[in-house]
């Protein structure tokens, strides 16, 4: 019961502080809607969408959901040294950050599924955040790759070339910073070297000669932390050193984005627009960029500024373009939504079939 009042606490915490944090996200969402805003005729996003079919919103929702699948596939590969976790843990902790992120800006509900599962597994928060950052950099390398082949050979767009250039240089960059910080870990020299440093800092006697004892204390506490942090850190990478892992994380990261193009290509065609799945990809990967930009609860106002401009590169008015951008995520909404409820409903069973047990047992 101790145990279960700290975690409830911790998370209302959490849940406090991200909001303080991300408000500037909030308020640029909002700037983006009002300029928006100011440029259509809002009454035309309203006819487009009472015009919107949808039958093609059934077709969405198994598509839809195969993503969600296939994220939990790739983020137990990257887990994979955690052994003995079901693929429903990942799948329920998937859903229920991505439900917190509809409500909270800038992907807020990463830090929440960081802690929600750790806390379910016993597995470090911070080995979790590291794989979720993983996740991120696999979707970024897979979306330039896409946006980078598309506006080169397929539409010959300049503009959107550079931003899949732009894009590159950040994945690739990022990509390169996490194997060479793996492999300066991994390097036995090197971790003699720091273990021997540890061990000097450690010492009272070293530290003593420049500061009091309590100061010593506090340091020592922190030093102890940040050290336990690394390391945490470090585990949630430890894909780096398995080149196996990475080809197969990114070969799972590929049908991710593929049901996500799949979807959003009968998304448009509900709306009486055809661009092809290599058309409806090409969006995708160029909303996917410009959403990085900080906006409110679930990316709202980036978002409809990338739909606006990547549409337009195939003559969709503004308008359409702006409600299909809102039909879109409030389908996002409904579905994680109803994602999360299914886990939640299925935890409170067995919990409930647990007590019974108990019980009875008793």
């Amino acid at each position: 019961m101790y145990n279960n009042n700290i975690h409830s606490k911790k998370t209302q915490i959490i849940m406090k502080k991200i909001p303080d944090k991300k408000i500037i996200g909030l308020i640029i969402g909002v700037i983006f809607i009002a300029l928006i805003l100011k440029d259509i005729d809002i009454h035309k996003s309203i006819e487009a969408i009472k015009h919107f079919d949808f039958f093609y919103v059934a077709l969405m929702f198994p598509v839809y959901f195969c993503a969600f699948l296939f994220r939990a596939l790739r983020w137990k590969l990257i887990l994979s040294e955690k052994n003995g976790i079901k693929l429903s843990s990942f799948l329920n902790s998937i859903f229920r950050g991505w439900f917190i992120n509809n409500f909270v800006p800038a992907r807020g509900g990463e830090i929440y599924r960081a802690h929600y599962f750790g806390k379910k597994e016993g597995i470090s928060r911070v080995t979790i955040l590291a794989s979720i950052v993983l996740e991120r950099v696999f979707d970024g390398l897979i979306l330039f790759l896409i946006l980078l082949l598309l506006a080169s050979f397929v539409f010959s767009s300049k503009k959107f070339f550079g931003v899949a250039v732009a894009a590159g240089f950040l994945f690739i960059g990022l990509f390169s910073v996490l194997l060479l910080i793996s492999k300066f870990y991994k390097n036995t020299f090197i971790q003699e070297k720091v273990n021997i440093l540890i061990l000097k800092i450690k010492e009272k006697n070293f530290i003593k000669k420049f500061l009091n004892e309590k100061i010593c204390e506090i340091l020592s506490k922190i030093f102890n932390k940040v050290t336990y942090a690394l390391i945490s850190f470090m585990n949630g990478i430890e894909i780096f050193n398995s080149p196996v892992l990475i080809l197969k994380v990114f070969l799972f990261t590929l049908p991710v984005w593929l049901c996500e193009g799949l979807s959003l290509l009968l998304l448009i065609k509900g709306f009486g627009y055809s661009i092809g799945i290599l058309g409806a990809l090409f969006v995708l990967s160029i909303v996917a960029f410009i959403s990085l930009i900080p906006g409110g609860p679930a990316g709202l106002g980036p978002v409809q500024w990338g739909y606006i401009i990547a549409l337009g590169f195939f003559n969709i008015p503004q308008e359409t373009a702006f409600a299909l951008s809102l039909v879109g995520q409030l389908f996002s909404i409904i579905l994680i939504s109803l994602g999360c409820l299914f886990f939640i409903i299925i935890e409170r069973l067995n919990l409930k079939e647990k007590e019974e047990y108990i019980s009875l047992e008793n």
